[in-house]
């Protein structure tokens, strides 16, 4: 989505042009890129041209892979909740709410091929872990764990350039586990366009129609994202069903993915009252990036937290961490160092005949999709090792994991038998219908 600009050998200029370059591009800047755009029409643009430093943000997609977990508390409550209809609305609500942190226009950087990215909230609820295992084509993947849940994200993305827009498709599964009730979910990805990327204020939809599968139990949840029509009609727009087993309709789901999703539950064909899932969390985003809170946490990293990172983490990549100090002609210089080394890696490769072999995740036989990507690493233990080494034991995870409850906009589906809807702005609960 961020990443609709390119998403393969994409480079950022080097040679400066001052700090100014930050601030967003002018009309001239981008009928400069409109150029070098102008040929590619119907094309895959991923890996075929080269791009200003003004396009990008101080951030790797890796990362941008973790922002969805901004709202585990709603995977926190589907790997709770007894109900499975329960779980899945849950589920289907926090797919909903990460494409809300899709929306900002600033490119991502590239992934390096084998680049990792951890992240592990201060409450230690749950850690994140993202690779680059592949680079042709770009595949980015990731592993979130809690005691209550496994979340699995894979991501290759191809884009199609149509003038002032772009096309992108994602494909890959993702992959959604509960531990209490060994529930297995999987689901793939919609299509997103990113408009006006040379003329005009830019800006980014999401649409289609999610199927996501419960293996265990049966049920199915199906989700569709409104495309945006004429004057802005339906945009954001969300509805959805689950059913059971048995194909009878037990939820109804709608709201719109940047803002809020309500649930009403069915029985014998009548509805209940609407009960608030989500709001999205009300924030002034910095005027510099356009990031919240979380994707500055993201980012964060002082020298403790540095000295036990893996090598290989985005946040020390020398080309993001010269553009977040504002130091645009080092970003430029970086970038492209990193990016010519990369290649010199691949051609010897290629020479000695060796395939690149990654080194967090490996690629397995899958019935439904094909195939997935399978955790298969020692990162864990091998952080662990080095936090002793460094004697900095407040990193550590060892006996650390929890599901005490945090502070979002999330409200309750009670699986009791009797009681009453409290309606208020932030906490809804209702009784299972």
């Amino acid at each position: 989505m961020k990443n609709a600009l390119g998403y393969g050998e994409l480079q950022v200029d080097a040679g400066g042009q001052g700090e100014d370059k930050v601030a967003n591009a002018n009309q001239e800047e981008r009928q400069s890129l409109w150029k070098q755009l102008s040929t590619m029409i119907g094309k895959d643009v991923t890996s075929m041209i080269s791009l200003p430093v003004w396009v990008f943000e101080p951030i790797s997609f890796l990362q941008i892979m973790a922002e969805p977990f901004e709202y585990t508390e709603l995977l926190m409550k589907a790997g709770e909740s007894s109900d499975p209809v329960h779980r899945m609305a849950y589920l289907m609500t926090w797919i909903a709410a990460g494409y809300s942190c899709a929306v900002r226009s600033k490119k991502a950087f590239n992934p390096l091929l084998g680049e990792t990215f951890e992240y592990i909230p201060s409450d230690k609820r749950w850690r994140f872990l993202a690779e680059q295992v592949s680079h042709h084509p770009p595949i980015g993947v990731a592993e979130c764990h809690s005691d209550l849940f496994v979340v699995g994200l894979e991501m290759e993305m191809k884009t199609k350039f149509k003038g002032n827009s772009i096309d992108v498709t994602v494909l890959g599964s993702n992959r959604f586990s509960t531990k209490k009730f060994n529930d297995y979910f999987t689901w793939g990805h919609l299509d997103t366009c990113a408009h006006n990327v040379i003329l005009g204020g830019m800006w980014v939809d999401h649409y289609g129609t999610l199927e996501i599968n419960n293996h265990t139990t049966g049920d199915k949840g199906v989700f569709t994202f409104t495309r945006c029509g004429w004057l802005g009609a339906g945009r954001f727009q969300i509805t959805g069903e689950i059913f059971d087993k048995d194909n009878v309709l037990k939820m109804k789901l709608a709201g719109q993915w940047n803002s809020h999703v309500t649930a009403v539950k069915v029985k014998d064909g009548v509805d209940s009252a609407p009960i608030s899932l989500w709001k999205a969390p009300t924030r002034q985003p910095d005027p510099k990036w356009g990031w919240g809170p979380f994707v500055y946490e993201l980012c964060r990293m002082d020298s403790p937290y540095e000295s036990i990172l893996s090598p290989s983490d985005s946040r020390l990549r020398a080309d993001r961490r010269a553009l977040e100090e504002g130091k645009i002609d080092i970003a430029g210089q970086e970038k492209l160092r990193l990016e010519e080394k990369q290649r010199g890696e691949r051609k010897e490769r290629e020479k000695e005949g060796k395939a690149y072999t990654p080194r967090l995740y490996k690629k397995v036989d899958d019935e439904k999709w094909g195939h997935r990507w399978e955790y298969s690493g020692q990162y864990w233990e091998e952080r662990e090792q080095r936090i002793q080494e460094k004697n900095v034991p407040q990193f550590s995870l060892s006996g650390t994991e929890t599901t005490a409850a945090s502070s979002t906009s999330t409200s309750t589906l009670t699986d009791t038998a009797s009681g009453e809807s409290n309606n208020n702005s932030t906490s809804t609960e209702a009784t299972q219908q």
